[in-house]
């Protein structure tokens, strides 16, 4: 019986990992991960993005930093104060802010935000958001666990 008991201990600690082709990762991790919300009738998103993410998307993990990419529709050129990393007691600042231009109609008005730390399981606070949103805050999702397959 203590042999089952701590096999399952074993299990629930080392969670359920997903491995996901090259091909279908990108599209899987985007469904899995956005975070969505409404304030004043402008609908945010937020997408942590990790290692495995930036490998699959870019070919190479950026940096040892954190990105998260943020969008809101209808596209209404937002604009935010600042935007930080919340998990416990610990916040971080992003470091920097890029706004990614699009020039067709009806699209988000996206940007990505680089934070020095990776900090998985962090809430994401934007300070002061234009047309009297005020502050918004994501609950990010932990997509550690969704993993790139390795190539054979």
């Amino acid at each position: 019986m203590r042999y089952i008991l701590a096999l399952g201990a074993t299990v629930l600690l080392m969670g359920c990992e997903t491995r996901i082709p090259k091909e279908d990762y990108v599209a899987y991790y985007d469904e899995k991960c956005k975070t969505e919300l409404e304030r004043s009738g402008v609908r945010f998103f937020a997408i942590p993005l990790t290692y495995d993410y930036e490998i699959a998307k870019w070919g190479t993990p950026l940096d040892s930093g954190m990105r998260v990419v943020v969008g809101a529709t209808p596209r209404s050129d937002l604009s935010f104060e600042d935007a930080f990393l919340i998990r416990g007691k610990d916040t971080t600042g992003a470091v920097l802010t890029r706004k990614m231009q699009t020039f067709e109609l009806g699209t988000a008005d996206m940007f990505v935000l680089s934070f020095a730390d990776r900090i998985p399981g962090a809430k994401l606070r934007l300070k002061n958001v234009s047309q009297g949103i005020g502050g918004v805050e994501f609950e990010l999702k932990n997509c550690q666990k969704i993993r790139l397959e390795e190539s054979k």
